[in-house]
């Protein structure tokens, strides 16, 4: 398997998510026309000039948590050219730039304990140094366990499987 190009994304937003994020949108919509028309929920009190600005700001607001709710992270590897991205995207609108890939040692499978008492899985790719990058996390563990082999095959490097805390062992590809 000689693949030039790995892209790693979660995907697509839970349908609940996506309904949180428009509620969020459509009121920071809202909220900024009320702003820029100078249109006042209460115009017989009086409201001096800062309540346009307590309306920018939670609008504001609004369209950050929009963004929160909708964003999905995609990492891109370009192998021919040694090169890979993080991208974060909200709709048809991505950013993220081309960085240059350094010298990875190996990937690793990593159980993380949450707060709750539950557990995520992690796939690490770790570089020279001793330093690392998460490249993927989920609850599931056969599924990351599948994109740490599939990733470590197609970078050629070793799978380190740390799923078992003081039990680290050498993944056979």
């Amino acid at each position: 398997m000689d693949r030039k190009n790995i892209i790693i994304s979660e995907g697509f937003r839970p349908l609940w998510q996506t309904l949180v994020a428009a509620a969020f949108y459509t009121l920071a919509v809202i909220l900024l026309a009320m702003f820029f028309f100078g249109f006042e929920i209460f115009p017989d009190k009086g409201m001096d000039n800062s309540w346009n600005f307590r309306v920018f700001y939670i609008a504001v607001a609004c369209a950050a948590q929009g963004i929160l709710f909708s964003s999905v992270k995609s990492i891109f590897f370009d192998l021919k050219n040694k090169k890979y991205k993080e991208e974060y995207r909200v709709g048809p609108f991505g950013v993220g730039k081309w960085k240059a890939l350094p010298t990875i040692e190996y990937v690793s499978v990593f159980r993380q304990l949450k707060a709750n008492g539950s557990y995520t899985y992690e796939v690490n790719l770790w570089l020279k140094g001793n330093k690392s990058f998460t490249i993927y996390e989920t609850g599931d563990m056969a599924t990351t366990f599948a994109m740490g082999e599939s990733t470590a095959r197609s970078l050629k490097v070793d799978l380190l499987d740390a799923t078992v805390p003081n039990d680290f062992k050498w993944v056979d590809l």
